[in-house]
């Protein structure tokens, strides 16, 4: 405030003095009785007032700007503060998931902090600050309290790469809880995914709950994956067309667990093929 009034007076200086040196005439003029005064008397008592309320005005004009520069201020620091307690019950909440999760597995879990992440060209990785060191081996599924992340795809002795379900090369087999019927989970549109495979004879809904499937050696069975938001049929299309949301928010997902999982490996090998046969025949079409 005081920076804003002293460049003030600074550049009105000269006005501020003819001011003074005017109310100072007014004020003798008032003070005199003579007849002849009394007119200009009521003439400087009107510009006086006149010239009290546009200084009134002017420091008013800085006052408000200097409080509402604090107020700017105070804003800022709220919403940098509301940022970090949303953040801090996000992660709250995946911890007590993540908790609960550890304590009903019987799995080996390893917990894990994401220091990074790939997002582009259809590619979405997440990078895990745990390696062989820790015991992770490729393929290794990657959870949180709230479902299925993907998958490792690379390690090092500290580090390790994980494909997420929205990577345009994934593929984990699923089923629909209610519908009792297997698919494929593949990446969607706009951070969604869809569920290939699924005959139209199946009574599918929104809000039916997907799953890792039994059929599954990649994953075990029983890890939720999403939430079906449509499912529609296509003329001259066996499947149907489905459209499932995650229950993981991969772009807030910060901590997980690797969970070692050792199915047969002759089935994995199996299944292994038949995904890369299934992929080679996308992109053939």
């Amino acid at each position: 405030m005081f920076k804003w009034l002293s460049e003030f007076f600074g550049l009105a200086k000269n006005y501020i003095i003819f001011a003074l040196l005017l109310c100072v005439s007014f004020l003798l003029i008032s003070t005199n009785n003579n007849v002849h005064t009394r007119g200009l008397q009521t003439i400087s008592l009107v510009t006086t007032s006149y010239l009290e309320a546009g200084v009134d005005g002017i420091i008013n004009y800085f006052i408000l700007d200097s409080k509402n520069e604090e107020l700017q201020k105070e804003n800022a620091q709220l919403v940098d503060l509301t940022s970090r307690i949303r953040r801090a019950l996000e992660e709250n909440q995946q911890l007590r998931a993540m908790l609960k999760l550890r304590n009903e597995s019987s799995a080996l879990l390893i917990p894990a902090n994401v220091v990074g992440r790939t997002t582009e060209g259809g590619r979405y990785f997440i990078t895990l600050d745990v390696g062989t060191n820790s015991g992770i081996v490729v393929r290794d599924p990657v959870v949180t309290g709230s479902g299925l992340v993907g998958t490792v795809t690379a390690t090092s002795g500290n580090f390790c790469l994980v494909r997420t379900l929205l990577d345009g090369d994934s593929r984990i087999a699923a089923r629909l809880m209610k519908a009792s019927a297997d698919g494929i989970i593949v990446a969607g549109e706009n951070d969604a995914l869809t569920m290939k495979n699924v005959s139209r004879r199946y009574d599918v809904t929104e809000g039916d709950i997907v799953e890792t499937s039994s059929l599954s050696s990649l994953v075990p069975p029983g890890i939720e994956i999403g939430v079906i938001t449509e499912a529609t049929d296509e003329t001259g299309n066996i499947f149907k067309q489905i459209k499932v949301e995650p229950v993981v928010d991969f772009s807030s997902v910060s901590v997980v667990f690797v969970m070692q999982y050792g199915p047969s490996s002759e089935a994995r090998s199996l299944e292994e093929k038949a995904l890369e046969g299934n992929q080679k025949i996308t992109a053939g079409k």
